[in-house]
Protein backbone atom coordinates (compact mmCIF):
# COMPACT_ATOMS: atom_id res chain seq x y z
CA UNK A 1 0.00 0.00 0.00
CA UNK A 2 3.32 2.00 0.72
CA UNK A 3 4.29 1.71 -2.69
CA UNK A 4 0.95 2.42 -4.45
CA UNK A 5 0.84 5.63 -2.67
CA UNK A 6 4.50 6.83 -3.57
CA UNK A 7 3.48 5.89 -7.26
CA UNK A 8 0.49 7.83 -6.66
CA UNK A 9 2.39 10.92 -5.51
CA UNK A 10 5.13 10.38 -8.29
CA UNK A 11 2.39 10.73 -10.99
CA UNK A 12 0.52 13.38 -9.46
CA UNK A 13 4.42 15.58 -9.60
CA UNK A 14 4.74 14.78 -12.74
CA UNK A 15 1.35 15.40 -14.20
CA UNK A 16 0.26 12.14 -15.12
CA UNK A 17 -3.49 12.56 -15.28
CA UNK A 18 -4.29 8.78 -16.44
CA UNK A 19 -2.97 5.19 -17.16
CA UNK A 20 -4.37 2.49 -19.71
CA UNK A 21 -3.81 -1.47 -19.67
CA UNK A 22 -2.50 -3.39 -22.85
CA UNK A 23 -4.77 -4.51 -24.01
CA UNK A 24 -6.51 -1.21 -24.44
CA UNK A 25 -9.40 -0.58 -26.34
CA UNK A 26 -9.93 2.55 -28.58
CA UNK A 27 -12.74 3.83 -25.91
CA UNK A 28 -9.95 3.78 -23.14
CA UNK A 29 -6.97 5.67 -25.35
CA UNK A 30 -9.64 7.92 -26.31
CA UNK A 31 -10.75 9.01 -22.70
CA UNK A 32 -7.61 8.76 -21.37
CA UNK A 33 -5.90 11.21 -24.48
CA UNK A 34 -8.60 13.55 -24.01
CA UNK A 35 -8.54 13.59 -19.98
CA UNK A 36 -4.51 13.65 -20.28
CA UNK A 37 -4.76 17.18 -23.09
CA UNK A 38 -7.78 18.75 -21.18
CA UNK A 39 -6.03 18.74 -17.91
CA UNK A 40 -4.25 21.81 -16.64
CA UNK A 41 -0.12 21.89 -18.24
CA UNK A 42 2.17 22.46 -15.52
CA UNK A 43 5.61 23.96 -17.26
CA UNK A 44 8.95 21.81 -16.57
CA UNK A 45 10.56 22.87 -13.83
CA UNK A 46 13.60 25.09 -14.91
CA UNK A 47 16.96 24.67 -13.82
CA UNK A 48 18.94 27.36 -12.04
CA UNK A 49 21.16 28.69 -15.39
CA UNK A 50 24.39 29.26 -12.61
CA UNK A 51 26.21 26.25 -13.80
CA UNK A 52 27.56 25.82 -17.22
CA UNK A 53 29.02 23.09 -18.64
CA UNK A 54 31.36 23.03 -22.31
CA UNK A 55 29.72 19.26 -24.00
CA UNK A 56 31.11 17.16 -26.67
CA UNK A 57 27.86 16.08 -28.57
CA UNK A 58 28.85 12.90 -30.91
CA UNK A 59 25.87 12.45 -32.53
CA UNK A 60 25.22 11.84 -36.74
CA UNK A 61 21.70 12.50 -37.07
CA UNK A 62 21.30 16.02 -38.13
CA UNK A 63 17.63 16.97 -36.83
CA UNK A 64 18.57 15.17 -33.32
CA UNK A 65 22.37 17.71 -33.18
CA UNK A 66 20.23 20.50 -33.78
CA UNK A 67 17.66 19.86 -31.23
CA UNK A 68 20.26 18.61 -28.98
CA UNK A 69 21.69 22.36 -29.09
CA UNK A 70 19.71 24.35 -29.38
CA UNK A 71 18.08 22.70 -26.01
CA UNK A 72 21.60 22.89 -24.05
CA UNK A 73 22.41 26.48 -25.21
CA UNK A 74 18.77 27.29 -24.37
CA UNK A 75 20.67 26.47 -20.98
CA UNK A 76 23.90 28.04 -21.43
CA UNK A 77 26.07 25.29 -21.87
CA UNK A 78 28.32 25.78 -25.23
CA UNK A 79 27.97 22.41 -27.40
CA UNK A 80 30.52 21.26 -30.02
CA UNK A 81 29.24 18.53 -32.57
CA UNK A 82 31.16 15.39 -33.53
CA UNK A 83 29.17 13.87 -36.50
CA UNK A 84 30.98 10.35 -35.36
CA UNK A 85 32.91 8.23 -32.77
CA UNK A 86 36.34 8.90 -34.63
CA UNK A 87 35.75 12.84 -34.46
CA UNK A 88 34.70 12.32 -31.06
CA UNK A 89 37.81 11.26 -30.24
CA UNK A 90 39.47 13.02 -31.93
CA UNK A 91 37.80 16.06 -30.32
CA UNK A 92 38.40 15.04 -27.23
CA UNK A 93 41.91 13.97 -27.11
CA UNK A 94 42.58 17.81 -28.78
CA UNK A 95 40.38 19.38 -25.72
CA UNK A 96 42.73 17.55 -22.83
CA UNK A 97 46.10 18.35 -25.03
CA UNK A 98 44.85 21.60 -24.72
CA UNK A 99 44.34 21.67 -20.75
CA UNK A 100 40.42 22.41 -21.38
CA UNK A 101 38.88 18.72 -21.61
CA UNK A 102 34.91 18.85 -22.02
CA UNK A 103 32.89 18.55 -18.72
CA UNK A 104 30.43 16.26 -20.28
CA UNK A 105 30.09 14.54 -23.20
CA UNK A 106 26.88 13.04 -24.49
CA UNK A 107 27.47 9.86 -27.28
CA UNK A 108 24.96 8.09 -28.77
CA UNK A 109 25.18 4.57 -28.24
CA UNK A 110 25.45 3.18 -31.90
CA UNK A 111 27.13 6.08 -33.67
CA UNK A 112 29.28 5.24 -36.86
CA UNK A 113 32.84 4.58 -36.28
CA UNK A 114 32.92 4.86 -32.20
CA UNK A 115 35.01 2.50 -30.40
CA UNK A 116 34.38 2.21 -26.89
CA UNK A 117 37.72 0.71 -26.26
CA UNK A 118 39.40 3.53 -28.22
CA UNK A 119 37.85 6.62 -25.46
CA UNK A 120 37.65 4.55 -22.30
CA UNK A 121 41.66 4.28 -23.14
CA UNK A 122 42.15 7.95 -23.70
CA UNK A 123 40.60 8.17 -19.67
Amino acid sequence: MLTCIFAVKWCLDNSISSQVTTPVTAQDLSSALISALESNTVSPVSAPNDVTFDILLAEDNLVNQKLAVKILEKYGHTVEIAENGSLAVDAFKGRVAQGKPFDIILVRLYIPRFFCNVLLSTF
